[in-house]
């Protein structure tokens, strides 16, 4: 999935719509439904514009924000009128970059249900789907729990959001992001966990200290867990969804986890450690039995070779490269970056 920064799965976005609606406060909500060629933000990316002229969200910044938001803060305070149009570079007057279908549509008391069943799927991790509907020249939404789809609707393996230019509509899959569990809880994992929480990965740390195990030293996670890293499955379930790094106090730690976690495959495994220690470690892995091609897949060393050496430095190479892999996982679908 995508950054869940300012989208439908984003709680705090979510949340400020119903509250502006339940105090009665006009809403113009604008949203990336896809894109074309190199944009700053992909589809799913949302705006809300408010009458007293505030907003929150962003639909990729620069000339093309500005142009949506104008029309859709005149929108809010009864001036404007919704739409829904490609910004291309021709249109804007952009020398480069590329072009983004963008819709602005006032929320009214209607939508609530909609949203608060948002809220509710986010909050529960229940997977759902947020789907809009411009059919017949107005705008409907409704939210849906994958139960509520018909076993053939496409909507049912949504992975990304999605336009139909067709049917001019638009779905955007809901529930929870996959989680980083961090395992170690040192100097490396307290500047890894901000940087990833800042960039729309979720974050759980685990490490056999009690000392550093502390919930205080990781603000942004979501959850801090102390436990032998042999039975690390007593208190987590990672899935294949799931990022792992593996940053402990030594290898036979490293080891340890990397055994636990082999049977789930996660879409992201990076081990910190030398060349020499993690040839090592993948050696023993090899003769414990677990599968070489998962082996192969272990970034480890763990990070972007950016010549990092202080925890800060190591940190940022590790989110880019994790970073990346989110970006390689997402499903490519036309008219998207």
């Amino acid at each position: 999935m995508n950054d869940s920064r300012d989208s439908m799965r984003d709680h705090d976005f979510v949340l400020r719509l119903i509250e502006e609606l339940e105090a009665g406060r006009p809403v113009a909500l604008c949203t990336v439904l896809a894109t074309r060629g190199s944009m700053p933000r992909g589809a799913g990316a949302r705006m809300a514009a408010f009458a007293d002229g505030g907003f929150m969200g962003t639909v990729g910044g620069g000339r093309v924000e500005q142009m949506v938001l104008d029309r859709a803060l005149a929108l809010a305070a009864g001036r404007g009128e919704p739409f829904l149009e490609w910004f291309t570079m021709q249109s804007t007057g952009m020398a480069c970059g590329g072009d983004a279908l963008i819709a602005c549509d006032l929320l009214d008391q209607g939508d609530l249900d909609a949203l608060r069943r948002t809220l509710e799927l986010n909050g529960q991790g229940r997977p759902g789907v947020y789907c809009e509907s411009w059919q017949g020249g107005g705008h409907r939404v409704e939210t849906l729990t994958l139960d509520e789809l018909a076993s053939d609707d496409p909507r049912v393996a949504l992975e990304a959001p999605t336009w139909d230019e067709a049917g001019r509509s638009y779905a955007e899959p809901l529930g929870s992001d996959p989680i980083v569990y961090v395992f170690g809880a040192g100097h490396v994992a307290h500047a890894l966990v901000p940087v990833l929480t800042s960039v729309g990965f979720r974050a759980v740390v685990y490490d056999d200290r009690p000392e550093l195990a502390v919930a205080e030293r990781f603000p942004t996670a979501e959850r801090v867990l102390c436990g032998d890293f042999r039975s690390l499955g007593d208190q987590v379930e990672v899935s294949r969804r799931d990022y792992v790094v593996v940053a402990t106090h030594g290898h036979a730690a490293d080891i340890d986890v990397l055994e636990r976690v082999a049977p789930a495959e996660p879409a992201y495994t990076g081990c910190l450690g030398s060349a020499r220690k993690s040839a090592f470690a993948k050696g023993v892995l090899a003769k414990h039995g677990i599968a070489q091609s998962w082996i192969d897949s272990i970034c480890m060393p763990i990070g972007d070779d950016i010549l990092a050496v202080t925890p800060g430095e190591i940190a940022i190479s590790i989110a880019g490269e994790m970073i990346r892999r989110r970006a390689e996982l997402r499903p490519h679908r036309p008219h998207e970056h």
